[in-house]
């Protein structure tokens, strides 16, 4: 991997920084506060300046391989399946826990996958993305797994501007601090600079933000996601969101998948739920129902709109579920649970809503409903009545911040900032914590 710099138009910059903005939700920028003019106009301001690391295809491709169990140290996506629980390390690849026995679970092993942010399994087979790519991995041996198949170039949002991924260049995999600048500006001056980024062949900040590229169930198959997910397997096909595309994938021979049609949707989509022949799909505006009887080609059956708000959702039945919240990246100041009646798909109702602290993902088993409260932690309630559902906490777990869950045959497995926890809710009126791996965040 090498720095490589590259000349660019002003529009180039421009796009390029609405595309870290995008991507990079982690990268939090410090504004420029304009004293009022004086005559005394020049200040000084440091700048720390980046350039672009890039990892050419070709190693990227090659570098899909088993590696001994390393420490969990990001929150990403999770999936259950078969005894063993999948959580993807974001940028970096799938960590494989043995958890035939919840209370004792089992760093087994970790897949190293370049570009990794989301995953799915069915029976044997693991799909991950791989920055542009969707790979498919063969698991049945856990101690020896191997790549079948690959679709190169599915997630082409990766390649429209030519900055995170060319041919000529590669991706960018990460960004080098080159210098540090004092540069005297005018106050009085409207800054050059877009979206509080300035651009020469690299990036520089007012701020060293130290950032990374990372931030670019059915009874005879018992694997699900959280409702986090962008990947959703129903049958032999799999379905991905990215920012505003549904893409759906044959996977029936996993060597040769075949892409069929693509979607286009609103901006700000973020989750993906799938019940039966319908998908639902979380938005930062609203949710989106989508009907795949013809598997291939999903077709738009209603939106359900809703305040700008970060948004997954879960259904159970003719209830959905939705958690809205506030947070940078989805620019909305809601923070609350909505009960929806998706009885007439055509045509959602809103029944009721309960005020939520900063709630992240959700899952729901039978009557117990488990919503991931942010930094207020995991609360469990008894859902039996929708009307009266925050009359009715039957757990809260204070000390964690939680971001996903995946309740399954009484153990629910929740992801957060600082691990995986899990608990035995055989028993709703005495719910047992069972076991904790860390996260280092290291």
């Amino acid at each position: 991997m090498k720095p490589i710099k590259m000349e660019m138009s002003r529009r180039e910059k421009l796009i390029i920084g609405l595309q870290l903005l995008a991507y990079f939700s982690l990268l939090t920028l410090v504004a420029f506060v304009l004293p009022s003019c004086t005559n005394e106009c020049d200040v000084e301001n440091t700048y720390f300046y980046y350039e672009p690391v890039y990892t050419s295809m070709e190693e990227i491709r090659s570098s899909v391989e088993l590696l001994p169990p390393v420490e969990l140290k990001q929150v990403g996506k999770i999936y259950f399946n078969n005894g063993y629980l999948f959580i993807n390390e974001p940028n970096e690849g799938v960590h494989i826990i043995d958890n035939r026995d919840p209370a004792n679970p089992i760093n087994f092993a970790f897949i190293n996958i370049p570009g990794a942010f989301d995953l799915a399994v069915r029976g044997n087979i693991l799909f991950s993305d791989s920055y542009m790519d969707l790979v498919a991995i063969d698991i049945s041996n856990p101690t020896a797994v191997t790549e079948l198949g690959r679709i190169e170039g599915l997630f082409e949002e990766y390649n429209s501007y030519g900055y995170y991924a060319s041919a000529e260049y590669g991706v960018v995999t990460d960004w080098q601090l080159r210098e540090e600048v004092t540069v005297t500006e005018s106050s009085c001056v409207e800054p050059q600079y877009d979206w509080g980024v300035l651009y020469a062949e690299g990036i520089a900040l007012t701020n060293d933000a130290s950032f990374r590229a990372s931030q670019a169930v059915s009874p005879s198959n018992p694997g699900m996601g959280g409702s986090m997910a962008r990947f959703a397997l129903v049958d032999n096909f799999l379905y991905a969101v990215d920012s505003y595309n549904l893409r759906t994938v044959d996977v029936t021979n996993t060597t040769t998948m075949t892409s069929g049609n693509q979607v286009q949707l609103n901006w700000g989509v973020e989750t993906i739920f799938p019940n039966g022949e319908n998908l639902f799909i979380g938005t930062t505006s609203g949710m989106h129902i989508m009907d795949i009887s013809d598997p291939l080609s999903p077709q738009l059956i209603s939106t359900y709109e809703h305040v700008q708000s970060c948004d997954p959702v879960i259904v159970d039945e003719n209830i959905a579920y939705v958690t809205l919240r506030s947070g940078t990246e989805c620019q909305g100041f809601t923070n609350q649970l909505e009960v929806i009646d998706i009885s007439d798909l055509t045509s959602p109702q809103l029944l009721y809503t309960y005020e939520m602290f900063n709630p992240h993902g959700l899952g729901k088993d039978g009557d117990a409903l488990f919503i991931c409260d942010g930094t207020d932690g995991l609360k469990v309630y008894d859902a039996s009545d929708n009307s009266k559902i925050t009359d009715n906490l039957l757990a809260h777990y204070q000390s964690i911040q939680a971001f996903d869950i995946i309740p399954f045959n009484n153990v629910a497995m929740m992801i957060g900032e600082d691990g995986l926890y899990q608990y035995d809710y055989s028993d709703l009126s005495n719910i047992k914590f069972l076991s904790h791996i860390n996260i280092s965040n290291e």
